[in-house]
C-alpha cells in the first residue's frame, strides 16, 4: 500500500516537477537556498549551518514516526523547487527518500547523510543485548546490526553537519565563510551537549545504565555513553509483536531489575506494549527521543539535553 501511495502522488504531480524544473526555483525571493530535508532534526542541522541564507522545510512533520509517514501531494512540489535534499537513508525513511528521488528537480542534489557518514567513519552502534544473527533463537531485544539512528551520538552528529555545511557550501560557494562561521559555533554547542549527557549518566549507578525502549534507536546513544540496550519491543515501529514478545520483554526486565522504561512521543503502537510490560514488572515509564521533534523538545541540542536529564531521573535512584 505505502509503495503504491508514492506511485500515485509521484506520478500525479510529474508535470508540476518538471515546470519546476523550467527555471530558477531553487531559491526563494530573498536569495535563500531551497532546502527539503526528510527529518526535523535535519531541518534543524540545516538552520543551524545555513542560518538566513537558506529556507528548509521537512517533508516528516514534528511528532511523525518517519518509518511510518505517509507523503501528501503538496510534499512534492516542495521536493520539486529544492536545491538540495537531505535523507538519512539506511531504510530510516522509505517513503521520504522514494519521494524525493523521482521529483527532484534536474539541478537539485540528494544527500544521503547516513551512507556519508558512516563512508567517513562513523562511529558504530552498540548491538542490543541477546543480539544474534538473522535467523537465529535469541532474546528479547534481538534484531539486526541496522540501527539507521547514527546522530545518536554526537561524534556522528558533526559528521552530518560537516557533511550539510559541505554541501551548502557547493550550492552556494559565496556564503562559504558564513558557513562556516555558523559551524564552528555549532560544533561547540554539541560538545557543550555532549558533556552535559556525560555529567548526567555519571550519575546513575553502573548497576542501573540499562535501555528498555520502544524500537532499536539508541545503539549508538549507548555506544557513546557506556549505556547497555537490555531489550526493545521492535526493531522497527510497524512490527506487531506477539503476546509471546510481551512476555519475554517483561521477563527480561525483571531478569536485569531495570528500573524504568523508555517510551518516544512519536511512536504509539510500540509505546503502548512497553507500558504494558512496564505495568506488568513494576517500573516507572519514562521518556526519550530519538528521530522525531516536537514542540516540547524542538532541536537537536535540546533533544540531547532532555535525554541527558531523563536518564539521571529515571535511572539515577538507587544502585
Amino acid at each position: 500500500m505505502r509503495l503504491s501511495i508514492i506511485a500515485a502522488i509521484a506520478f500525479a504531480v510529474v508535470g508540476a516537477g518538471a515546470v519546476s524544473c523550467g527555471g530558477n526555483e531553487t531559491s526563494s525571493d530573498a536569495g535563500e537556498t531551497k532546502v527539503i530535508t526528510t527529518l526535523p532534526l535535519f531541518a534543524d542541522f540545516v538552520r543551524q549551518i545555513g542560518g538566513d541564507r537558506v529556507e528548509v522545510s521537512s517533508l516528516v512533520p514534528n511528532g511523525a514516526d518517519p518509518h511510518t509517514w505517509e507523503p501528501s501531494p503538496s510534499d512534492v512540489q516542495r521536493v520539486a523547487e529544492a536545491k538540495i535534499a537531505f535523507a538519512n537513508g539506511l531504510d530510516l525513511e522509505p517513503s521520504a527518500v522514494k519521494i524525493i528521488e523521482p521529483n527532484l528537480g534536474g539541478s537539485g542534489r540528494l544527500v544521503v547523510l547516513g551512507d556519508k557518514a558512516k563512508e567517513s567513519g562513523a562511529a558504530v552502534a552498540q548491538l542490543p543485548e541477546g543480539f544474534r544473527e538473522e535467523g537465529e533463537e535469541g532474546t528479547p531485544g534481538e534484531g539486526q546490526a541496522d540501527d539507521p539512528h547514527l546522530w545518536m551520538d554526537p561524534g556522528n552528529a558533526k559528521l552530518y553537519v560537516a557533511i550539510i555545511r559541505a554541501a551548502l557550501a557547493e550550492a552556494d560557494s559565496a556564503s562559504k565563510p558564513f558557513y562556516d562561521r555558523n559551524y564552528a559555533s555549532y560544533i561547540s554547542a554539541i560538545n557543550e551537549a555532549e558533556t552535559t549527557v556525560r555529567r548526567q549518566v555519571s550519575k546513575i549507578p553502573e548497576t542501573n545504565r540499562k535501555l528498555v525502549t520502544t524500537h532499536d534507536a539508541f545503539g549508538y546513544f549507548a555506544g557513546a555513553f557506556e549505556l547497555r540496550i537490555v531489550a526493545f519491543v521492535a526493531p522497527s515501529p510497524g512490527q506487531e509483536a506477539s503476546p509471546q514478545d510481551l512476555a519475554k520483554l517483561t521477563e527480561a526486565m525483571k531478569a536485569e531489575a531495570v528500573p524504568a522504561v523508555f517510551v518516544e512521543p512519536q511512536i504509539e503502537s510500540e509505546g503502548n506494549i512497553l507500558r504494558q510490560a512496564a505495568t506488568d514488572a513494576g517500573v516507572e515509564i519514562c521518556t526519550l527521543y530519538s528521530d522525531s521533534l516536537d514542540d516540547k523538545v524542538s532541536s537537536y541540542i535540546g533533544m540531547m539535553r532532555f535525554n541527558a536529564s531523563e536518564l539521571a531521573r529515571c535511572l539515577g535512584k538507587g544502585g
